[in-house]
């Protein structure tokens, strides 16, 4: 009776693993449509990053999830969120 039942609330995993990687997996599938080529149906690069849309968040979850070392994680989603920002900066805007 000592805990709140939202004290994972204030857990840097549950942020980093929840919504961060959920934010950063679906910028990754955005970003993907841009670089992955098309293919010979024009529709590989819509197609493929929604169906690998749930593995790529898996790993970046599980990665954030069960590591010991949550500073490199947390770069790591940084990092991927800045490189995929840019590729769809430069996509819309020049």
């Amino acid at each position: 009776m000592g805990k709140s039942p939202l004290f994972f609330l204030k857990s840097q995993r549950f942020w980093l693993s929840g919504p961060a990687t959920l934010l950063v997996s679906l910028l990754f599938m955005l970003a993907m449509a841009v670089w992955f080529p098309p293919g010979v149906g024009n529709v590989n690069n819509i197609m493929l990053p929604l169906v690998l849309l749930t593995l790529i968040w898996a790993i970046l979850f599980f990665y954030t999830y069960l590591t010991t070392n949550m500073r490199k994680a947390q770069w790591l989603l940084v990092a991927l969120f800045f490189v995929n920002s840019a590729i769809l900066t430069f996509q819309f805007l020049g």
